[in-house]
């Protein structure tokens, strides 16, 4: 965090509501015409009417409201009311340490490269270990979706302002098929709204057609239909 744990937060503001109250209050000048004002348990309300669009008055709550340790949120209320709710937790920024990143996608581009060659079930790698390297088509065009998916939430979150970790690859060695289990990224910070949510999730998948798509013509371009020889194994049919 940006400031817990390395500035303690003052634990009344987590314990007596009417403090949190008097601390964000004055933080709402020129934001929000304040009407109605309730506690939700360590969380606090403010109603009244938006004098800004709630983009910017979002983007302008965050940063008045980081310093006593609350994240607003926006809500539509009735009669043409808004609600700004202050959580009492702010953006996790943590020092970017990509050596277990980086440790995870190397181990992962060496169990796709040993799936996409067959490695253990159409030759034994530990006395031909140079074959690995007919997986090399099929580990690149996998992982290039793969990293292109994960990478188009982590730009996305970023632009929103959102704190989130680099792509975490998942090795899967042999039996497993395709070498890997995916990929992930974690939102050390909520969504600010519904909005940055949705674009948060759906940027992955687009971001990944975008590879995904190409590769599929590519390959259907270069595949051939032939009957699979009687017994012949579904790798080595592949490989022919």
């Amino acid at each position: 965090m940006r400031f817990w744990p390395f500035r303690r937060r003052p634990v009344a503001s987590l314990e007596s509501p009417g403090f949190a109250i008097a601390e964000l209050a004055p933080q709402l000048g020129g934001v929000l015409t304040v009407e109605q004002v309730r506690a939700e348990g360590h969380a606090v309300g403010f109603g009244g009417r938006l004098l800004l669009p709630p983009s910017s008055a979002l983007t302008e709550l965050v940063s008045r409201f980081r310093p006593f340790g609350y994240t607003p949120f926006l809500q539509a209320g009735g009669a043409g009311m808004t609600w700004v709710r202050a959580l009492p937790f702010v953006d996790v920024h943590v020092p970017s340490k990509p050596r277990t990143n980086v440790i995870l996608f190397v181990l992962t581009v060496l169990s796709t490269l040993i799936a996409g060659s067959g490695a253990f079930f159409a030759f034994n790698p530990l006395t031909d270990p140079r074959r690995i390297l007919d997986g090399m088509p099929f580990a690149f065009t996998l992982l290039a979706i793969l990293g292109t998916h994960e990478f188009g939430h982590y730009f996305t979150a970023r632009a929103y302002g959102a704190s989130v970790s680099l792509p975490y690859f998942i090795p899967a060695p042999p039996p497993f098929l395709f070498g890997t289990l995916g990929a992930i990224i974690r939102m050390r910070s909520p969504a600010r709204d519904r909005n940055s949510l949705f674009d948060i999730a759906a940027a992955g998948p687009l971001a990944g057609l975008v590879i995904a798509l190409p590769a599929l013509w590519i390959g259907l371009g270069w595949s051939k239909v032939a009957a699979l020889p009687a017994g012949a194994a579904w790798s080595s049919a592949i490989r022919s």
